[in-house]
């Protein structure tokens, strides 16, 4: 099963520990996963970042002879690469439009978010959790956009994890991410990210979706920018 780091799939019981399968249904990549390339030798996890923002590589989660669960790099052609791109666009289009079911949040700071009292503001979330490397790595141009509308009082922003607070407490220390945090929020996130992260949605006055974007890419900041300019109108 061919997965896109954008898109992979987190294991169900959202654990950090890796459970032997065959096939692997999921891995989570960190900085400690095995990665190869397609002559078997290891990768660093900086360059393997690098060879996935040129989108010319897709990967593979894969089990050794030995039991050791990695990461398989495959390049891929010019026209699966132009596939890829086109299915993950298609992708995010069908939840253009949609109605968000109902919800009711709290963040870190006791301010609550609810279906309630957004109705008539956009709303910006953003599905993330701790170990996922293309989620710390939008977090700088996720905080350029914070910084530009949070003073606006016809947006609302909520970055929602499953995460507990220990671990919040310590990802912030490090990476400080200026949306509010909505912790604990494993069911909320499942249904609305369907398992990619991180995933960046941006709702409508009317509680619709304006646009479901895959997040981790250089300029998401600006693909976000552009949906709430789009919803405010």
């Amino acid at each position: 099963m061919k997965l896109s780091l954008f898109l992979f799939l987190l294991i169900a019981s959202f654990s950090s520990e890796i459970v032997a399968q065959e096939p692997p249904q999921s891995i989570q990549i960190n900085s400690q996963t095995i990665i190869k390339d397609p002559k078997g030798n290891t990768v660093e996890f900086s360059i393997f970042m690098s060879l996935m923002d040129s989108k010319e590589w897709t990967i593979e989660p894969r089990v050794a002879a030995n039991g050791a669960q990695y990461i398989q790099l495959i390049k891929l052609s010019e026209a699966e690469q132009s596939s890829m791109v086109a299915m993950q666009a298609q992708e995010s289009k069908k939840f253009n439009g949609i109605t968000i079911p109902y919800f009711n949040l709290i963040d870190r700071d006791g301010n609550v978010i609810k279906t309630d009292n957004t109705l008539g503001k956009v709303v910006v979330f953003n599905f993330w959790f701790a170990s996922c490397p293309p989620c710390i790595k939008e977090i700088p141009e996720l905080n350029e956009v914070y910084k530009k509308y949070k003073d606006n009082e016809d947006i609302v922003f909520a970055a929602i994890t499953f995460e507990k607070e220990e671990k919040i407490v310590k990802f912030q220390n490090k990476f400080d991410l200026k949306y509010p945090i909505v912790a604990q929020q494993g069911s909320f996130s499942q249904e609305i990210s369907r398992g990619a992260y991180p995933t960046n949605v941006i709702i409508k006055r009317d509680g619709t979706v304006q646009e479901y974007i895959s997040g981790g890419m250089v300029g998401i900041g600006l693909q976000i920018e552009a949906a709430i300019e789009a919803a405010l109108n």
